[in-house]
């Protein structure tokens, strides 16, 4: 075989095996700069205060392809939070809010536990992209310190060796709790990606749980709330690994505890979400006199929010993209409104949160005025007080009335005791017949006081979750969110009760036995319970109580001038 054949055929050959290489071997994937430029989202974000920008995105350089990527990190930092996201996963692993401090080591709040093996805000799970969050991500975008109404972007790329590209792009506007977060799925080889759900995963508590020593409405806990349908549903701590799946559409998922929340809004334009909540993490056991130390509770199990969306089977060329935004920040009631999502459902007021809307927004009415949340708290107090007036005079007074003729009828209810010592039956009857003819109807003072009841619990809620008061100094109490240090309060409630049984004359007018028992041991056992609750809700409690005795007073003065005139008229 002469030179010029063995030519032929080596170019030949060279064709054959080049053209097999690309009718094989994937095509690079193209410079992100086409996706963070021409198609890069516009979304709309909405400042603290309700307004509504759009965040552009700016021409930045592409990304380079690389087949070791070190491990790095970058920061956001906004007037209300810094944040840093790590490569690895181009997970959130860290966020603190600046303006609210931790109560043990008064540095800025953290709302991520980034402990090893725990789970990360922003992670994602994609079976065609296994790993994850163990992979090393290429970042577009630099550590920056927003001012003013600056915005900035993040994005976050992988490449498998199939050609399927993932990439995670954040966008951040000064002056708001809301992150714009889209992932995006392209295939970019030739060949094809298998149809998948996207599911964007949370933590299972936000940062680490102060140990106050403060027991109240809905501290240390941390719970999954999901608006859909305008319907909420909540998930709590439980002792089992239960998980719940509720169908898409939803509006919003959250995981919340007493103060703050993460809530995942996803964005119905780019495909709807459904919701897991799953229950894979134990719980944390806050330190106790047998084990100062904290640790995890193998008996407990969070509950975390999964937002699940569809994924479409991909051919080469084809992608799609799922979009939404995470508010992340304190669980103020106004400040959740103002964000037009619904987010304001996610605050735990009860069963009377209508009530508790209005106490919230009389209470931060009188600070307006006092500039001093424990003497809103005192105004708030008398005002509902005052609301109140009436059915609780008139309570108050047939309660009295009512005292005076069983003072006058125990004789007799002692007589029939004697009487029918073995008839419990014919001893009701007889005490009925009694009640009938001196005209004492035990139950006319209570039911007014029952209508008083949700306003009572509706300010108890209220007082339990206004962030306002975490780190509210009044007197000596430097946080009318957390129990009262030297317990003055608590004592005080106690006594203003013992006191106020006294003026009503229920010491003077029981018998003895276990009715007086009764009534010196429900003020002892709350004052004991009492030690562990906020000083704010004490604040309140003290002030009603002195009000309460100063009003019973009045319906003593009342009754008894009736009593005296009645007697003036018979003789």
């Amino acid at each position: 075989m002469n030179q010029q054949n063995r030519m032929i055929i080596f170019i030949v050959s060279s064709m054959v095996i080049l053209g097999a290489w690309m009718f094989f071997m994937p095509q690079p994937p193209p410079p992100v700069t086409s996706t963070a430029t021409g198609s890069a989202p516009t979304p709309q974000v909405i400042s603290a205060t309700g307004a509504k920008t759009i965040l552009s995105f700016s021409k930045t350089a592409a990304f380079h392809a690389t087949s070791n990527i070190p491990a790095s990190s970058v920061t956001i930092e906004t007037d209300d939070y810094t944040a840093i996201f790590s490569n690895q996963g181009a997970v959130l692993t860290s966020f603190h809010l600046k303006k609210f401090e931790n109560r043990q080591t008064h540095e800025p709040i953290e709302l991520v536990n980034s402990e090893p093996n725990r789970p990360l805000p922003f992670a994602l799970t994609y079976s065609p992209l296994p790993d994850l969050n163990q992979k090393m991500f290429q970042v577009m975008g630099v550590s920056k310190k927003l001012s003013g109404e600056e915005k900035t972007q993040l994005v976050f790329r992988t490449v498998d060796s199939n050609g399927t590209v993932l990439e995670k792009i954040f966008g951040f506007a000064n002056g708001s709790y809301l992150i714009q977060f889209n992932a995006k799925i392209s295939q970019t080889g030739r060949g094809s990606v298998s149809a998948s759900d996207l599911v964007v995963e949370w933590s299972d508590m936000l940062g680490k749980d102060e140990v106050t020593g403060t027991n109240a409405r809905g501290a240390q806990a941390n719970r999954v709330v999901t608006w859909a349908a305008g319907q909420k549903d909540q998930e709590s701590l439980k002792s089992n690994q239960e998980s719940k799946e509720i169908p898409g559409p939803i509006t919003w998922t959250a995981l919340a505890n007493q103060f703050f929340v993460a809530a995942l809004v996803p964005d119905p334009s780019s495909g709807s979400a459904s919701v897991r909540v799953v229950r894979d993490f134990n719980a944390y056991q806050l330190p106790t006199q047998e084990n100062p130390e904290p640790g995890l509770d193998t008996s407990k199990f969070n509950p975390r929010p999964l937002l699940v969306f569809d994924g479409p089977a991909l051919k080469g060329g084809e992608s799609f993209e799922r979009k939404m935004q995470v508010f992340f920040g304190p669980q103020d009631y106004e400040l959740l409104k103002k964000q037009n999502l619904q987010l304001e459902n996610v605050v735990d007021f009860g069963f009377f949160g209508f009530l508790s809307v209005y106490m919230l927004a009389l209470l931060k009415w009188f600070y307006t005025w006092a500039h001093n949340w424990g003497l809103a708290i005192i105004l708030l107090s008398i005002a509902v007080k005052l609301l109140l007036w009436l059915p609780t005079h008139n309570s108050y007074k047939s309660m009295y009335v009512m005292q005076q003729k069983m003072k006058i009828l125990q004789p007799k209810l002692e007589a029939l005791k004697r009487k029918y010592p073995d008839d419990k039956q014919k001893q009701q009857q007889e005490q009925m017949a009694l009640y009938s003819q001196a005209g004492v109807n035990p139950m006319s003072g209570c039911l007014p006081l029952l209508f008083q009841m949700p306003v009572f619990w509706a300010l108890y809620a209220t007082l339990g979750h206004s962030i306002q008061l975490r780190g509210a100094s009044f007197l000596w109490l430097h946080d009318l969110s957390l129990k009262d240090p030297i317990y003055v309060f608590p004592l005080l409630m106690g006594s203003t009760m013992l006191l106020q049984q006294k003026v009503s004359g229920q010491m003077a007018n029981q018998a003895a036995g276990q009715q007086k028992v009764m009534l010196w041991l429900m003020p002892g056992l709350l004052t004991f319970m009492s030690f562990q609750w906020p000083s704010g809700l004490l604040v309140y409690w003290v002030v009603t109580n002195v009000l309460s005795m100063i009003q019973q007073k009045i319906v003593n003065r009342e009754v008894k001038n009736h009593q005296k005139k009645d007697e003036g008229v018979k003789s």
